[in-house]
């Protein structure tokens, strides 16, 4: 079978190997389309903390069941299926809590194992989710994203009620930003540098949405919640700069998520976070429990994937896709592979 390997910076190659056979506790999966994360963008030029060449990427994806391991009793053959890309090791003191996404030795598939990047994947029966007959193969490779929105706004206990931010109108806050209004904030901004993704968050039915380089965030706050304070902000961009302007603007007491991947430490005013009782959080992925929910918002509608699909290529322009994502950086979003 055919696979895609990023081999070194900014190369990505194909090659033969091996179609795979399922061990007793997997699934055999014809994959139909992987999706470009920000993550795999960051690899790309070699600037993500936790990864390094070579890798099979592809850790958002869709795909077929074709064939069950002897001990999978749960699923069929022929079912539409994605998967949660979590290697956790069920014995370590956050996976003993529950919390085996930040499992002292978790790895992702597709980032520190090999990913779907392939024609055929096998994945562990435990990891398969199935999709509703409402979400095409496209959609569903868009949930792992989703998800990740989803267990975000539940970071800081729950946002019912409360007025939310989201900095960064990319894939991952725009999700974030919807996950907010499926979970009952009273109201949601966003923000980003581009009017194009800014557009694209309406159509997703976030309301509420400035340009931070037409007007400030303070502006822009009291604007969208006319005069009361931002509750919570979410920072799904990775720079200082937007940290220390939610810092700024945020309530006393209020909590900042941290979502955005870092490349780099960056300098945030810590005076003003203990001043005012900031909460500082982070958030990695998602738990089975907000994955599902991620599936069932999109069923439902509360959750629209559709208008972040940017541009699908053929699994043979691999490059081409990382290619078309740098040369179209304000209008590419959600850029996929149809294997």
């Amino acid at each position: 079978m055919k696979q895609a390997i990023l081999t070194k910076l900014q190369t990505i190659e194909f090659s033969e190997t091996d179609k795979p056979s399922p061990a007793a506790n997997e699934v055999l999966v014809k994959v139909k389309n992987v999706g470009i994360c920000g993550s795999d963008i960051h690899a790309f030029h070699g600037k993500h903390p936790f990864m390094s060449f070579p890798i099979r990427l592809g850790h958002e994806m869709s795909g077929e069941i074709v064939e069950l391991g002897s001990d999978v009793k749960n699923l069929k053959v022929g079912e539409l299926m994605t998967m949660m890309p979590q290697i956790f090791c069920k014995h370590c003191g956050p996976c003993k809590e529950g919390r085996y996404n930040i499992c002292d030795t978790i790895k992702v598939i597709g980032c520190q194992t090999p990913g779907a990047a392939c024609e055929y994947f096998t994945v562990p029966a435990e990891l398969v989710k199935t999709i509703p007959s409402g979400l095409d193969a496209q959609l569903a490779a868009t949930v792992e994203p989703a998800a990740v929105g989803v267990h975000a706004v539940r970071i800081p206990g729950s946002v019912k009620g409360l007025n939310v931010v989201v900095m960064g109108a990319g894939t991952i806050g725009n999700v974030t930003a919807q996950a907010a209004l499926a979970e009952g904030a009273k109201s949601v901004l966003i923000t980003d540098l581009s009017d194009f993704r800014l557009e694209l968050a309406k159509k997703c039915g976030i309301t509420h949405t400035a340009n931070t380089s037409k007007l400030s965030m303070q502006e822009a706050v009291d604007k969208a919640f006319a005069g009361e304070k931002a509750d919570v902000f979410f920072e799904c961009v990775g720079i200082g700069a937007t940290v220390n302007s939610a810092i700024e603007s945020i309530k006393k007491g209020g909590s900042i998520v941290i979502v955005g991947v870092y490349g780099y430490s960056p300098e945030v005013n810590l005076a003003l976070i203990q001043d005012r009782e900031i909460n500082i959080l982070g958030t990695l992925m998602y738990i089975e429990k907000d994955f599902q929910d991620a599936i069932d918002y999109m069923a439902a509608g509360k959750i629209n994937m559709k208008p972040l699909i940017s541009k699908v290529f053929p699994f043979e322009d691999y490059q081409k896709a990382f290619e078309y994502i740098e040369e179209n950086k304000d209008e590419s979003v959600k850029v996929m592979l149809e294997v």
